[in-house]
């Protein structure tokens, strides 16, 4: 059952900038992971399904119901946090995490225990009581994603939650928005840390100028914008200097006894290699191969795109 469901969605600004023509759906349990440069439309769509703006056009619904304006009783159900929080300055964090568990509907007795437990995760405990005028932007961030947590929402919607956090706090998010996605519960996160995004997110959407430029599970995201997989050499000569003529091959370098290949993401094409240099007298004494991160995908794309303007 899809939680989230868009249908041409487009939501255009006065500057040009947006989303158009967007359909995707979000089934319960998956974490989609959105993808894109800045201004590609990732926060605009965020805001489209946090039920905060109404697209143009298209439809829209999470949960059932329409994005916007969300009916008051699926708000308990959905959990927000942006890219800016939002806090009373001369309260403590563990005075505005009250808050919000109280407006999500969560009351005593386990509320207390809840709180002191996503306090602990984000490493906030000890400054639970001071003011958040004294937080830094990190720990800012931090109460920002525990507020939106502590109710255990259905569905999870983040906005560049890995921006100022700290690399122990994000492995303990992947770990709870992956233990949610066993439950059956639903997260939505637009981020711009590819290597994050593709050890948490099930599957992925990438934006480019407000549109769904390619989408499917990570490895099949990274499949489908062409990036390419390097493969390692060690012959037992070194004088090596001949090149096959391989299909799916586009960088073929040797040195010595080395050779380096870069090639498309084809699991036999290695193995072709090898039988390749076999047959040419090669003496093959170690071979690795190093499958292209989202990362390194989407960097070998843009600079596709840089050649090609």
């Amino acid at each position: 059952m899809a939680l989230i469901i868009a249908e041409d969605v487009t939501r255009r600004h006065a500057t040009g900038r947006g989303v158009e023509d967007i359909s995707l759906s979000v089934r319960a349990g998956y974490c989609l992971g959105v993808l894109g440069s800045n201004g590609s439309g990732k926060t605009t769509l965020t805001r489209l399904v946090a039920g905060l703006d109404a697209p143009d056009r298209g439809h829209l619904s999470v949960l059932d119901a329409p994005s916007y304006p969300r009916p008051p009783r699926l708000r308990q159900r959905c959990g927000v946090s942006l890219d800016a929080s939002a806090h009373w300055e001369r309260l403590s964090g563990r005075q505005n995490l009250y808050f919000f568990a109280r407006q999500y509907g969560l009351a005593q007795p386990t509320l207390g225990r809840r709180m002191d437990a996503l306090l602990a995760e984000a490493d906030l405990l000890a400054q639970a009581d001071d003011p958040v005028a004294s937080y830094s932007f990190g720990m800012r961030r931090k109460l920002s994603l525990i507020e939106s947590l502590v109710h255990d929402p259905d569905v999870l919607i983040l906005d560049e939650p890995s921006a100022g956090v700290d690399a122990p706090f994000l492995e303990r998010l992947t770990q709870s928005i992956c233990e949610r996605g066993h439950r059956g519960k639903t997260t939505w996160i637009a981020d711009n840390d590819p290597d994050w995004l593709a050890r948490t997110a099930s599957h992925a959407v990438l934006l480019d100028n407000g549109r769904i430029e390619a989408r499917g599970r990570v490895p099949e995201l990274t499949a489908s914008i062409g990036a390419r997989n390097r493969v390692e050499i060690t012959l037992e000569q070194d004088d090596w200097d001949q090149k096959p003529d391989l299909a799916g091959i586009h960088e073929f370098h040797c040195e010595g006894n080395r050779i380096d290949v870069v090639l498309e993401d084809d699991p036999q094409l290695p193995a072709q290699i090898i039988q390749w240099i076999v047959a040419h007298q090669g003496r093959v004494r170690t071979m690795e191969i190093h499958a292209v991160t989202l990362r390194e995908a989407l960097a070998q794309r843009a600079g596709r795109q840089e050649v090609e303007s």
